[in-house]
């Protein structure tokens, strides 16, 4: 009977309600265990790289806003997308940048913070895609660094600050530019400012005829190519200039073309002034592609 006694005393046998306490009581340590664990399971390349970004969400903000109202061209989404699908492509080769990097990093994130109380909201963008870009090309040290931070800047909203500062002397030199061409042609134009005159009649060059847009997609095309042909600093240098002396070339032909129907010697179907367009566009990015190809032989 004792042993009866000690035996019921000394039972084991958890009840039903203690399982599912003792479970429920430990669920939140083996959720935060496996939170832990898929924490460790990344890469702390990519972790640092979260960080940083997270750390210049102001920027990103001000970036999605530019888009939203409509003040300047989306293209930069363009640019961004691109750096997203090269690192994707290239994402096993990411490695922690050096010490010194990271500092720098974060010292130009630092900066890019402070500089957007005391300047402009691009340029402190810029800055934060500098501190981005330092990151990056320390991360992929077997990458060409130069078209990296270049396809960063253009990721920028970029078009309407190029317009403003860079469209009317593009304007300029385009019609003085068109006027040599129709000289050489017999036509007796000349340039005054952002136009041309001839028999009484002015031919306006206008904002879109500046060439803004063939400018950003020629240095984003010499970007792209500049990473694709693994070029150094210097191919990549000279890949945008010659992406920019070939853009202001197809433009003034764009615009000698043009001159014809708006000063009444021709007479197109409206359809042709973008078919000239396409055509100059053409003019423009196919001998950039050939030349930057050309350029890493």
């Amino acid at each position: 009977m004792p042993g009866e006694l000690n035996a019921r005393i000394g039972r084991t046998m958890p009840s039903p309600m203690y399982g599912l306490l003792v479970l429920e009581a430990d669920r939140p340590l083996a959720a935060r265990g496996r939170i832990a664990a898929r924490w460790d399971a990344v890469p702390a390349v990519m972790r640092l790289l979260g960080a940083l970004v997270i750390g210049l969400w102001p920027h990103w903000l001000y970036m999605a806003r530019r888009l939203a109202d409509g003040s300047d061209e989306p293209w930069g989404i363009l640019a961004a997308l691109t750096v997203l699908v090269l690192l994707a492509r290239d994402r096993h080769q990411l490695e922690v940048p050096t010490r010194s990097a990271l500092v720098v990093s974060g010292v130009l994130a630092v900066v890019a913070a402070l500089a957007s109380l005391l300047l402009p909201s691009l340029a402190a963008a810029a800055i934060a895609m500098l501190a981005l870009g330092i990151f990056l090309v320390h991360a992929l040290p077997r990458r060409p660094a130069t078209p990296l931070v270049a396809l960063l800047l253009l990721s920028l909203p970029v078009i309407a600050s190029l317009q403003f500062y860079l469209g009317y002397p593009l304007r300029a030199l385009t019609a003085h530019a068109s006027a040599l061409v129709l000289g050489m042609l017999g036509i007796d134009a000349s340039a005054a400012g952002a136009s041309l005159l001839f028999d009484g009649t002015t031919v306006l060059v206008d904002a879109p005829c500046a060439g803004i847009g063939m400018l950003w997609i020629g240095s984003y095309t010499a970007a792209l190519l500049s990473w694709l042909n693994r070029a150094s600093a210097l191919r990549t240098t000279l890949n945008a200039l010659a992406a920019g002396l070939l853009v202001l070339a197809a433009n003034v032909a764009r615009n000698t073309a043009l001159f014809f129907p708006e000063a009444g010697l021709v007479h197109w179907p409206a359809w042709s002034h973008d078919a000239i367009g396409l055509a100059a566009f053409a003019l423009a990015v196919v001998p950039i592609v050939q030349v930057t190809a050309r350029t890493h032989r």
